[in-house]
């Protein structure tokens, strides 16, 4: 009899534990510099999803994550990333270090580059890094989830591209971002014919300060394009990369052979 209840206890606790393991729970917090002042527009995001939100004017952030055991990923312009696990935690407060070797990479803006620390507007980077580990299909999808305050809306009909907002909707007339590839405008269209492992940055330019050398155009944001070239000093690097797929129709349609296929003309 002890050895049943034992038992049963057993596979009570084993089942409560995966249960709670499945629960998604709310977790919120503050994000905070080492000096105490708090950090508005921190990137945080639930790892291995594309999932996340942004702090607010008092660096305070609300979020669901899948599981108590999500890791978040805080990531903010001029301090180191930081990764924490929530272990069941409703409440999470972080406080990030300032990492200065960030604030000296180089930005497209423009006819130039300038230093990030030199930049006042609202601007997005990609690195060539980030997109050869998500591999994406079209150089659009690379920008959701890694560029705040960016939509990537897809349709679903079968080529179609999808819709990039930044910042929401500006007008009715139009959506479609402008987009500079090395220099020259292009379309949306000529981005996704560029091959996604020979693109080395993309900086997305979002506000009024960033946009105001591309005038009216530039009223539903800018993207900018920087490929891969070859460096003074540099050794030659040759990759390869192959991917393949299978894919099979859903719903077979029959087919006659030889002899069905003349009775049924002889039928008329």
């Amino acid at each position: 009899m002890k050895g049943k209840i034992t038992l049963t206890f057993l596979i009570l606790y084993l089942f409560c534990s995966s249960f709670v393991n499945g629960q998604e729970l709310r977790v919120s917090g503050k994000v905070t510099q080492e000096d105490g002042q708090t950090l508005p527009g921190v990137n945080v995001k639930i790892k291995g999803s594309g999932a996340g939100t942004q702090t607010n004017a008092n660096g305070a952030y609300s979020l669901t994550v899948p599981s108590p055991q999500s890791i978040l990923v805080f990531s903010y312009l001029g301090f180191a990333p930081q990764e924490i696990s929530a272990d069941g935690r409703s409440t999470v407060n972080i406080v990030l270090k300032e990492d200065l070797t960030s604030l000296q990479e180089v930005v497209v803006i423009g006819y130039g580059t300038q230093k990030v620390t030199n930049v006042s507007g609202a601007i997005s980077i990609i690195k060539s890094a980030e997109i050869e580990k998500q591999k994406p299909l079209r150089v659009e999808e690379a920008l959701q989830g890694r560029a705040s305050g960016v939509s990537v809306i897809q349709n679903g009909s079968p080529g179609s591209k999808p819709t990039v907002l930044i910042r929401g909707i500006p007008s009715f007339s139009g959506t479609d971002p402008v987009v500079i590839i090395d220099g020259v405008p292009q379309t949306l269209d000529d981005l996704n014919a560029v091959n996604s492992n020979d693109i080395e940055t993309i900086n997305v330019l979002k506000d009024a300060a960033a946009t105001a050398i591309y005038g009216v155009k530039g009223g539903n944001g800018v993207i900018v394009v920087t490929t891969k070239t070859g460096k003074k000093n540099q050794k030659t690097e040759i990759t390869v990369n192959t991917y393949f797929g299978q894919q099979e129709a859903a719903n077979k349609i029959g087919l006659l052979n030889a002899s069905e296929y003349a009775a049924m003309i002889n039928e008329g």
